[in-house]
């Protein structure tokens, strides 16, 4: 299939705008940074990994409130990335994230999951709407004894 060069244009800004997510997210420590990734009614939907789901800004915020709380260190790597859809201001993308971590109480975490991300464009830049993400392979018990609630 031929793609024109708008097209992959779009598609290269779409990966960079997963990667710019993959990177605020391993910084643990800037969550304006990690707010500029979501648009203002965004849904961050983690119950693909028995967590819960997230809608809006401050609900978002205060999931990575407590992530970066909890967290030292973060590895996000990601691969197979997928336009989906690209229509106008909108698309979806699916990507496979290798995520490796480890608790600021010394448990480590290695998860195999994907990502399913409807993105919008916003002032040029294009931005997470929706973002799921659910194992590939099975989740480790790790990851629930670090989220789990106190």
């Amino acid at each position: 299939m031929a793609y024109g060069i708008d097209y992959l244009l779009e598609n290269f800004a779409l990966e960079q705008a997963v990667l710019k997510y993959c990177t605020a997210v391993d910084k643990l420590d800037d969550l304006d940074f990690m707010m500029t990734n979501f648009t203002e009614d965004a849904v961050l939907d983690l119950t693909g990994l028995e967590l819960p789901r997230f809608e809006g800004h401050e609900q978002i915020r205060g999931f990575y409130t407590q992530v970066f709380a909890d967290v030292s260190h973060h590895m996000h790597v990601l691969t197979n990335f997928r336009t989906v859809k690209l229509e106008g201001d909108d698309a979806q993308i699916h990507a496979y994230v290798t995520g490796m971590g480890r608790s600021k109480a010394g448990i480590d975490m290695q998860v195999f999951v994907y990502y399913d991300l409807d993105m919008r464009k916003v002032d040029g830049t294009w931005k997470i709407g929706r973002f799921y993400e659910a194992p590939q392979l099975p989740m480790p018990e790790s990851v629930a004894q670090v989220h789990k609630k106190n």
